[in-house]
């Protein structure tokens, strides 16, 4: 897999950013990023788990995560759109500060001709850490406000899984 320094250059990419504090120390909110069981825990959008996560979380390392539809939303899906929302992201680590930014690039299973850049940004706050997610390189307004519901469910999870 290709690996980006910044985001990929066309005539136009779309682009989102989303902040939330978490109510953990710093070190606990980048363990949850960067170790596969914590992952497993938290990530996926609304109506999806993580059966599955592979991480290694050095520059030039890989991830693989899968996500699938909870037994919940699997009920309400056709056979056809089932099979559609099991999904795998994966991509390459591309920069790495321990307990303050992970940045690695994003393969969508659902969408294989769209590679876009991930970084993650933790900063200290008041009670927690700020998490900062900025993801650019999307081809389409429909990609990145698909992606922006889906880590807006994620960074929902994390914080039920750090909080709790």
């Amino acid at each position: 897999m290709p690996t980006l320094a910044a985001a990929p250059t066309s005539a136009q990419t779309f682009k989102l950013q989303q902040t939330r504090i978490i109510r953990a120390p710093r070190n606990l909110v980048y363990e949850a990023w960067t170790n596969p069981e914590i992952m497993k825990q938290w990530f996926g959008p609304a109506g999806m788990y993580c059966p599955s996560a592979k991480v290694d979380a050095r520059v030039g390392g890989d991830y693989h995560i899968d996500v699938h539809p909870t037994p919940e939303t699997a009920k309400s899906l056709t056979a056809d759109e089932s099979m559609t929302r099991q999904a795998t992201a994966s991509g390459t680590y591309t920069r790495i500060i321990p307990n303050e930014l992970l940045q690695f690039t994003w393969f969508p299973s659902w969408n294989p001709s769209e590679h876009s850049l991930v970084t993650v940004s933790l900063k200290d706050a008041d009670g927690g850490t700020e998490v900062t997610i900025v993801h650019e390189g999307f081809t389409s307004e429909g990609s990145r406000d698909g992606h922006a519901k889906g880590w807006e469910g994620c960074l929902t999870k994390l914080e039920s899984t750090l909080e709790n």
